[in-house]
């Protein structure tokens, strides 16, 4: 069995970026340089079979490039913050892109959970109650910006589990028009 998920990878000159907003994020287990991406479907534990049908799938996909933009940070689970993040700015064709992606997964047999989609980048998981420190960290990074980012490709990604925390390997690069 493998994880798999699509994601957008972003360049090292964004990633430096997002590890400085990483350092007002003390008690955090902070997300490595390798791992900074935009999730876009997760797939889930499948077979190699499977994995081939959803790499052909992909394949198929036809999108327009993008600039991604970065606008913010937040945090998922309030009162008790589990994820803090760099919020990504909505944007029609990467939305557009991630229904694509999740229509594939569907095509390879692949039950997805439905959810609200979020884009964003993951910075640090938490579990610990708001404080001042985040909220310090918050009103910092409200007004954190990056972009334009040009987005030419999505990727997918292998995720393994360890005590460390996941590590993400890319497996294949799909070009966009």
């Amino acid at each position: 069995m493998i994880r798999l998920f699509a994601a957008l990878s972003l360049p090292s000159e964004v990633t430096e970026r997002l590890l400085a907003l990483q350092t007002g994020l003390s008690g955090w287990r902070l997300s490595p340089e390798r791992n900074l991406h935009v999730t876009l479907a997760f797939f889930g534990e499948i077979d190699q079979r499977q994995a081939e049908d959803v790499d052909a799938a992909l394949r198929s996909i036809t999108s327009p490039r993008f600039d991604l933009w970065l606008d913010g940070v937040d945090v998922f689970g309030a009162p008790k913050p589990r994820i803090a993040y760099a919020a990504v700015r909505p944007d029609p064709t990467l939305s557009q892109l991630r229904d694509k992606i999740r229509q594939t997964g569907r095509t390879a047999g692949l039950e997805l959970t439905s959810e609200r989609y979020v884009p964003h980048v993951t910075l640090g998981r938490g579990g610990a109650r708001a404080d001042q420190r985040l909220t310090r960290w918050l009103e910092g990074g409200a007004a954190f910006m990056a972009g334009p980012v040009s987005i030419s490709s999505f990727q997918l990604y292998r995720s393994d589990l360890g005590r460390g925390g996941p590590t993400y390997s890319e497996l294949a690069s799909y070009d966009l028009t």
